[in-house]
């Protein structure tokens, strides 16, 4: 009595249906997890005009109005891989997200605004991105022109 051993028709089409429950499962998960990665060029674009910024504060004890006098190129000069371009405005940086983002993040924009202790002009300031909001002492300059989904935003920015 040699009988083969093997595994039923039954067996291996519930093997494959639990394979793409899985996937389903799986995939969105994974496509949100690669559009936060493509964010992240927008904190290193935004991370070198902060510098900007933050000296110009430093120096005249208010926020540059525009590019010109943060001292960095126009929008349009300020472009990358995913991101369209860069402006700062009252201080604020807005940053575009397009080119070869997801096209979920296409046109959307990230804002980082600093923050800066009420009535203490001259202690250090802070910087706040997306959604996030100044803790008790502390308040925003400029506006927040971010649009972009929470779920594509590191934890700090979510508010």
């Amino acid at each position: 009595m040699n009988r083969i051993k093997g595994f039923t028709l039954i067996e291996l089409m519930i093997v494959v249906a639990m394979i793409g429950i899985l996937a389903s499962v799986a995939l969105p998960a994974y496509q949100v997890y690669v559009q936060r990665s493509e964010v992240v060029e927008a904190f290193s674009m935004a991370g070198t005009i902060r510098e900007n910024v933050t000296n110009y504060y430093v120096e005249e004890l208010e926020f540059p109005a525009n590019n010109q006098a943060a001292g960095v190129p126009e929008a349009n000069f300020l472009i990358g891989n995913r991101i369209t371009g860069v402006v700062v405005e009252s201080g604020a940086i807005h940053v575009t997200m397009g080119n070869k983002a997801s096209a979920p993040l296409q046109g959307k924009v990230l804002s980082f605004r600093p923050a800066t202790v009420i009535g203490s002009p001259k202690s250090p300031i802070a910087w706040l991105c997306g959604y996030d909001e100044p803790v008790n002492g502390m308040q925003a300059i400029g506006s927040n022109k971010t649009d972009l989904e929470k779920e594509f935003l590191p934890a700090a920015c979510r508010g």
